[in-house]
Parts: structure tokens; C-alpha cells; sequence
């Protein structure tokens, strides 16, 4: 994987990890949600919790209702649960790309096991070096794996998927593997010797500190590096050329790189370059040169540009430059050669750079479906091949192999091409202000029309980032019973480069919402469907574009499904106390004390502009040990919402079964957009299907009659 997303600059309300220093494994949700009930007014408080002894009392009484309301959508989600499972086991997720070559040995994981076997000899050698059984751990997941460059020690990176909590275990390997310790709380690690780790760790969604720790007799930890900065986030890499570990402080729009010098770790780390406010620089080393990939200049774009390892900012080089309106995805710096995988009005193509020369030798396009690129685990730095993942979101991963001395592109010989089957459409919709936002549309072939068939809106916008186009089955089988995926990449997001983000956050937030609102009026104009048979579906920041934009037209559609959605942005902005809160400013603004930014949110905000109006159906799924998005903001937005309703229908006199329905399913486990466990992964992506099958009035009889 690529220096880019490796690293995980970017600190956002999805995804972000952070450091947490404790002695114990998991923490009270309670505690939590208390720390989040003293942030909110008084007024807020007592309007909310009024008929309810406590917190808890509130929480069981909004699970009763779903459990009463949910009852409509039970008999088919179990089937789509049954059809889910099918679909999964034709599509199986590709567990080599969990594979890790290291020496003569490959490291990999199988059914929750860490194994071990010899490149030559095969299975004969296979060895099972950790089990569930060696660390007692209860649902969590394997995250990541480094071995230290003797094979001396192992360490592996346990996710609790219950909340944000980790776990890093040492493993000293041997004739017998043996657990040596457990270190809290990890968010990255690296071995730097064949006894020493360095590693960050977490602490109430952020992380600010460097830990070395040495695992020789004295197993002594020090403090490497301490970030003053609270906007700022902490990670560490290794360069491919394992000469230097970096330590990486970044925020949204800034970032600061130390090095360490693997030969010489006595030494103090050495800054590359002081942080440049709205300059963002990642370093890669080759031969005694870095390699920096910066948005340093008049473009914000990146750029590829090369120093002396103590060379100073005035001694950067250009070597490459990203053309505008072009995403830079990731970057691979290999022994002779760097590869850019890059975005083109949502094309993907890739160019190689001669390390020798600095300049492009080739430009490779991709094919017309793919939308999402992964490296093929991590390539060999003295390679020639390099070989990689094109996927899509009904397009199973496909492995491709590139040969940079001979030019040729191969795929793996069991791909068969399904174009002829489902179709791939890039489309433009043109916004309020005249800007074009691309839209990728996914349907199957057919001779029917499209204007009565259930269309899928997917939007996201926000922190930069891409919309998710990695393969997921269940969109495979919506595709499969004729219906329409629109993934609309309004700005705000990152699909058009940093430009195309900067165009959507601050007092620009409300481009995303005219850029969503443009993108579903032009696919109904097109002939694709029509607001009756139209859904959105959104997570997390993404939320808060689709739900302003429940606010202001709910006659583009007739369904929503919201997971761990982000629609209490004003409030949760105001409380400075929460974790995310500094660090999201930079991409929301600060409303404690810029009136105009306060003033702005409101504009858009979901949860500010509920108003008594004829909303479309909408099921919003929430994690009670969610530290990201508090479950006391959706508990209040879905609480205003309803009375919302209720006030509109009783002044219009619609009768009961005309209402639309306003459900929240609080998932009793799992943490931000992830649940405890494969089976409610499973329930729960099966009861977004069903309650969309039945709130567009979609004929789901197929799927009920079917024998499993």
C-alpha cells in the first residue's frame, strides 16, 4: 500500500483513530455518553429526557420502538439476509490481500489465526503462531501485522469492534511463539530493530504522542515525540527503504515530518521542514535523497518533488506535478521506479516515473469500469512487477500485473468481462453555480425503460475523500434486480482533487448540497427513474448533505437510510469539550467564536432546519458506542423530527398510513459504522434493503417466495 494511504493523513468524523493511554481494555459507554449529556444546555436536557428518569430509560424506550415499528420489514430482511449470505459466498473476499511477504516466510491470517509458512517448502511448513485462544480477546478484529526484520518478534494489532479500543500484542517467535506482552491502546507501530518498536497510542480520539519501546531485558518505553497542537494527529511510517521511520503530525490542511534514522536511533528525530500553514508534505527516502509529496505552490494539487536528506525547502525539485482537476489516489516508490495512480474526471490510470531519469516513462489507462484501486499487499521495493486491485461496486476485485520493463499490463486469467451484462455511465450534472459534478451511474442491460425503476443515490462530500467504489455484494444483487446506483461526487469530497474539497467546506459547505440537489434532478430528467422510486443513502459526514437536503427538497425523494449519520452540526460543533471538535473546524468552522460561522452552519445544518412538512421515509442506524457521532444528537434529531411530522400531518389531516416512517435502530455493540459481528453486519445491511424495498413499494415477492 502506498505512501498516501498508509499514512492516513486525513483526521475526519468517519474514520479517524486516535491514542488512548489506560489500564483497562474497555471503557464504560456510559462514561461517554455522560461526558456528552454535560456538553449539552440545560434547556436541550430537560426537553429531551422529559418523561425519563435517566439516560438509560430514554435509550430503552427508543428500542422499543423500533422493536414495535420494525416488525413490517422482518420476514423479507431474512430473506435478503439468506440471498446476502449466497451472494457472499459467490464473492468471496480475497484474503491474499492480507498476505505479508517478509523474507523466506509469508505471514498471514485465517479465521482469526496469525499463520506463518516458508516460501519454498510450502504447507509442509505451515505454522499457526497465534490463536483466539493465546489472547483471550472477545469481538475483535486483526487490523495489522509487522514482523521485525530478524523474525525475533511478531506484532499484531487487535480492533476492538465493540468501540475504538486496541490492543497491540508482542509475540517472540521461535521454536515455540510465545505472547510476551500487550501494549494498549496502539494506533500505529513500527519495528525498527529487531527489539524495538516505536508506536503512538490513542486516547479519547486522538493521538499526540511517539512511544520507542525496547524489548530486551529491561523492556524500557520512553517518550519520542510529544504534539503540543491539538488540531494536529500523530502517525508514524516506515520508508520503503526502511532507512527512516517518519514521524508524521498532520491536520486537515498542514502537516510537519521528523525523521528517525534507523541507524542511528540514539540520535534526536530531525524535522524535514517546520509546518507551513496549508501545506501538506509526506516524505519517502531513495538513495540518499528524499522523495516529498507536497502541495507546496500557487496549485494545491500535489507534487512530486526530490531534496538532500538535509537539504532545506529551497532545495525541493520538481519531479512531477498532478495536472489540474486531477486526483492523485496513491503513490508506490519502488527501488527504480514511482508509480502515480491518478484520477481523471473518475477515470483511473496510473503513470511511472524513472527514478534515474525523474521523468514519466509511461501512462497506463484502466479499464472503462474501474473505480477503486488497492495494491496487491505490499509490492517487493527491488521489484519490476507491480501488481495491483481494480475493483468496483458491483465489480468483484480483479488482480492486474504490470510488467515497467516490458510495458504490458496483464490481468489475472479468471477475470471474464461482465460489460455486456451491467453497464458503467459517467455523467455531468451542472450545479447552481454552472460547476459540472460527475455522477457514476451503474445499472444492468435492458431493453425496459429506467423512468420505473428504483434508483440509489450515494453521496458523501466531505474531509476530501472519494465516495466508497470498493465491491460490495449487496450492490451487486440490487444491480441484479434492475435497480439504478448513482454515486453523485459533489464537492466537498476529493474526487476532483483538493481544489474540488476546498470548494465544499467552511462557508462552502452549501456547494455540496446545490451539487447533490443538481445531480438527482439530472438523472430524473434523464430518464433514470423518478422521485417516487428514489432512495439516498449516506453515513456518516456524508449525512449532513443528505440530510440539509431532506430539509429543503423531500420531493426529490421518497426514502433515506442514514447510518451513523453527522446531522447535529451546530450543537456538536458548539461543544469544544468533545473529541473531535478542534480537529473538525478546519472543515466545518468555528461557530463558539465566529458568529459567522455559527450563523452559516445554521443555513444547512439537518437537525437546525427540521420544519412540519411532507418528509420521505427515513431509517437511520446508530451505535451506542459511538464516539464520533454522539448518540444523543440523532436521539434529539430523530425526537424533533417526529414531532415535526406530526404536526404537519395532523394540520393536513393525512391519515395515519400516509405518515412516513421515522425509525433509529441503536445497535447494542459495535463503534462508528462498524458492528460487533459478521451476522449483524449481515442483519443490518439486510434491514436497510428491506425497509427501501418497502418504502418505494419495490415487488420484493421474489425474494420472499424464494427456497434457500
Amino acid at each position: 500500500m502506498g505512501v498516501i494511504k498508509t499514512l492516513g493523513l486525513f483526521i475526519y468524523r468517519s474514520t479517524m483513530q486516535t491514542k488512548t493511554v489506560t489500564h483497562t481494555l474497555f471503557t464504560s459507554p456510559w462514561r461517554y455518553h455522560n461526558n456528552i449529556l454535560t456538553g449539552c444546555s440545560t434547556h436541550s436536557r430537560d426537553s429531551l429526557f422529559r418523561g425519563f428518569s435517566s439516560w438509560q430509560g430514554l435509550l430503552e424506550c427508543e428500542r422499543k420502538h423500533w422493536q414495535k415499528l420494525s416488525g413490517k420489514y422482518r420476514p423479507l430482511s431474512a430473506a435478503l439476509k439468506k440471498q446476502l449470505n449466497i451472494m457472499h459466498e459467490k464473492y468471496p473476499n480475497r484474503s491474499e490481500r492480507d498476505v505479508i511477504r517478509h523474507g523466506d516466510h509469508v505471514y498471514f491470517e485465517d479465521d482469526g489465526c496469525i499463520c506463518r509458512l516458508h516460501v519454498v517448502t510450502g504447507e509442509e511448513s505451515l505454522e499457526v503462531l497465534l490463536g483466539p485462544d493465546d489472547f483471550g480477546l472477545p469481538y475483535y478484529q486483526i487490523q495489522q501485522i509487522r514482523i521485525s526484520p530478524n523474525h525475533n518478534f511478531l506484532a499484531v494489532k487487535f480492533k476492538c469492534t465493540d468501540g475504538e479500543e486496541s490492543t497491540c500484542i508482542i509475540l517472540k517467535l521461535g521454536t515455540l511463539p510465545q505472547v510476551t506482552h500487550c501494549l494498549q491502546n496502539v494506533r500505529s507501530f513500527e519495528w525498527v530493530t529487531d527489539n524495538i518498536l516505536f508506536h503512538t497510542r490513542q486516547e479519547n480520539l486522538r493521538c499526540h504522542h511517539v512511544y520507542l519501546t525496547d524489548f530486551t531485558n529491561t523492556c524500557a518505553t520512553k517518550l519520542v515525540y510529544a504534539e503540543q497542537d491539538s488540531r494536529f494527529f500523530v502517525d508514524i511510517y516506515m520508508t520503503r527503504d526502511k532507512r527512516f521511520l517518519t514521524i508524521n503530525s498532520n491536520s486537515k490542511s498542514t502537516s510537519e515530518v521528523w525523521l528517525v534514522d534507523c541507524n542511528h536511533l540514539l540520535e534526536t528525530p530531525v524535522l524535514v521542514q517546520q509546518r507551513i500553514p496549508g501545506m501538506i508534505y509526506h516524505i519517502e527516502h531513495k538513495d540518499g535523497f528524499l522523495y516529498i509529496l507536497t502541495t507546496r505552490g500557487e496549485s494545491s494539487e500535489y507534487k512530486l518533488m526530490k531534496a538532500p536528506v538535509s537539504g532545506h525547502i529551497d532545495d525541493w525539485r520538481l519531479v512531477y506535478e498532478t495536472k489540474p482537476e486531477v486526483k492523485l489516489v496513491d503513490m508506490e516508490l519502488l527501488k527504480d521506479h514511482c508509480i502515480m495512480f491518478l484520477k481523471c474526471k473518475n477515470r483511473l490510470y496510473f503513470e511511472v516515473i524513472s527514478l534515474s531519469t525523474d521523468r514519466v516513462i509511461q501512462s497506463i489507462k484502466l479499464p472503462a469500469w474501474a473505480c477503486a484501486f488497492e495494491s496487491h499487499h505490499c509490492p517487493e521495493y527491488r521489484t519490476s512487477n507491480f501488481r495491483f486491485y481494480l475493483e468496483s461496486p458491483i465489480q468483484e476485485p480483479v488482480l492486474f500485473d504490470y510488467s515497467m520493463l516490458e510495458n504490458r499490463l496483464l490481468v489475472d486469467d479468471t477475470y471474464k468481462s461482465t460489460d455486456q451484462v451491467y453497464r458503467t455511465e459517467r455523467l455531468q450534472a451542472e450545479s447552481k453555480d454552472g460547476n459540472l459534478v460527475p455522477i457514476t451511474l451503474f445499472y444492468k442491460s435492458s431493453n425496459e425503460e429506467f423512468r420505473h425503476k428504483p434508483l440509489l443515490i450515494h453521496v458523501y462530500g466531505a474531509y476530501g475523500m472519494d465516495l466508497n467504489m470498493s465491491f460490495k455484494a449487496e450492490k451487486r444483487m440490487l444491480v441484479e434486480d434492475g435497480w439504478l446506483l448513482a454515486y453523485c461526487h459533489v464537492r466537498g469530497g476529493g474526487e476532483l482533487g483538493r481544489s474540488w474539497h476546498k470548494e465544499g467546506i467552511l462557508d462552502k459547505k452549501q456547494n455540496g448540497l446545490e451539487d447533490l440537489r443538481a445531480c438527482i434532478t439530472r438523472l430524473h430528467e434523464g430518464g433514470f427513474s423518478q422521485s417516487r422510486y428514489t432512495a439516498i443513502e449516506a453515513s456518516s459526514g456524508g449525512g449532513a448533505l443528505a440530510g440539509a437536503l431532506y430539509n429543503s427538497n423531500p420531493e426529490l425523494f421518497n426514502a433515506m437510510v442514514l447510518e451513523a449519520p453527522f446531522l447535529d452540526i451546530l450543537n456538536t460543533m458548539m461543544n469544544t469539550s468533545l473529541p473531535l471538535t478542534i480537529e473538525e473546524q478546519e472543515e466545518w468552522g468555528d461557530p463558539v467564536s465566529d458568529h459567522k460561522y455559527r450563523e452559516y452552519i445554521r443555513t444547512y445544518c439537518p437537525y437546525q432546519n427540521i420544519k412540519p412538512q411532507n418528509y420521505p421515509s427515513v431509517l437511520i442506524t446508530a451505535y451506542e458506542n459511538d464516539l464520533r457521532v454522539p448518540l444523543l444528537g440523532l436521539i434529539r434529531y430523530t425526537k424533533k423530527l417526529r414531532e415535526a411530522v406530526d404536526s404537519y400531518c395532523n394540520y393536513t389531516n393525512d391519515p395515519v398510513n400516509k405518515r412516513p416512517t421515522i425509525l433509529l435502530d441503536v445497535q447494542p455493540g459495535g463503534s462508528h459504522c462498524d458492528s460487533l459481528s459478521w451476522d449483524e453486519s449481515l442483519q443490518k445491511v439486510a434491514v436497510h434493503l428491506a425497509f427501501l424495498y418497502k418504502e418505494l413499494k419495490i415487488d420484493d415477492r421474489k425474494f420472499l417466495k424464494r427456497k434457500f
